[in-house]
Parts: C-alpha cells; structure tokens; sequence
C-alpha cells in the first residue's frame, strides 16, 4: 500500500509514471520480493524457451520458475560480480548461465560500474552515481543468442539491463525478432540519470505498435510485463 501511495505521489508530481495494464489475464508472481517478477499463469512448461537478461545477485525468479515447471533457465549477465555470485550460489543444472550483454547488435560494449561497492548491477552510462571503473562486455544481439543456442523463439524474454532496454526495444521492434516473443518483461531505467521519461512512453508506444498488452506492472512501477496477441 505504501510503494503505491509513493507512487501515485510521483506520478501527480512529475517524477515519475504510471503505467497501466491493458490486459485482462491471470498472472503469477514467481521470486523475492526484491528480484521477482510475474508471468502469465500456466504459460511456462518444461518446453518453455526462457532468455533472462541481468541477473545481478537475485536469481530467485529464474528458479522458481524451475522448481514449478521444470522448464530451463538461460540466464545472461556480464558483471564480474554477478558471475562469481552465480558460481557460487546457483547449483540448479538447468539455470544456464552466459556471460553476455544483450545489444542491439553483436560487438563489444563498454558498461559503468556502481559507485556503491555492495550494489552489483552496471549501467550503460557513466552517470554521477556511477564510479570511474567500467569493464569491456561481450554485447550480443537477441537475433544473435537466438541462433547461437539454436532457438526459434522465446516464449518469457526477461530485460533488466540497466537503461539498454531502449535501445534493444527499438531495434527488435525495426529488424522483426520482437515477433518471436511471446512475454516481454522490462524494468524500465528513467527515474535512473541519463535516461527519460519520454524514451519509457516511446518504448511501450513501440510495443503497443506490435501488438503487445501490459499484463502486470510491479509495485513501484518500473517492472512491466507484455503479452503479445
């Protein structure tokens, strides 16, 4: 009740905004309260294609969904530290981890680490809350993973990577892979420096153009799940 009244609060004032859903479908929410987020009830099975970008140090999602469907997790992210947390903490054989950034195209791409040395996550921006260290990632198009791991589709496509999610949105929408995939969840990044408003609205515009539907938002309003059909 509380992140709801917050965020009404900063819609009415400008900070920030509120996403509505537009689709009448039963969801379920799989992970912490921290690193969840919903799906579609029933859609995943073991044959289910799951592609989860930006793992940080909660993989609490991806196997839950595991444990409920025995489906298998590909999980990408290219922070050194998630990788070592993943090597250490996930012992469930059908999370499949990748140490890739997803981009717009395939090539190398530069990603800011967090000023906060207990936060894991890093950015495509180097912003003020951002430390002067960055690392090289392997940056990989959907296209790209898609032919690699020799799928034809994705049936649950998860994007928290950082303030990317506007660039990989315009280009799957211009090239036509966003029509491979059947649920698209997104945290968008523009209450985060460097990033807006506008390119949040832009990108749901994008994907409403394609004939998704918001199922689900989060609590605080930045996590949004599309349905497409």
């Amino acid at each position: 009740m509380k992140s709801t009244i917050k965020k009404a609060i900063k819609h009415l004032i400008g900070r920030d905004l509120w996403i509505r859903t537009n689709a009448n479908l039963t969801t379920r929410f799989h992970g912490s309260h921290y690193g969840g987020w919903a799906v579609v009830e029933g859609s995943v099975n073991v044959e289910s294609v799951i592609y989860s970008f930006g793992i940080g140090e909660d993989a609490s999602f991806d196997l839950s969904l595991i444990e409920e469907t025995d489906c298998t997790v590909h999980g990408f992210d290219p922070t050194p530290k998630s990788l070592a947390w993943v090597e250490r903490n996930v012992r469930e054989n059908r999370f499949v981890m990748h140490p890739w950034a997803l981009g717009s195209e395939d090539g190398m791409l530069t990603l800011w680490l967090p000023d906060n040395p207990d936060h894991v996550s890093a950015s495509l921006v180097s912003a003020s809350n951002r430390s002067k260290g960055s690392f090289e990632a392997i940056c990989r198009s959907l296209g790209s993973v898609m032919k690699e791991l020799g799928h034809k589709k994705v049936d649950v496509l998860k994007m928290d990577i950082e303030g990317a999610e506007y660039g990989v949105i315009d280009a799957l929408c211009k090239d036509g892979t966003i029509s491979k995939v059947s649920q698209l969840l997104v945290e968008f990044h523009h209450r985060l420096e460097g990033f807006t408003k506008a390119q949040t609205l832009d990108a749901i515009r994008r994907l409403r153009e394609k004939g998704f539907r918001i199922a689900w938002v989060s609590e605080v309003g930045h996590e949004v799940l599309f349905v497409r059909g």
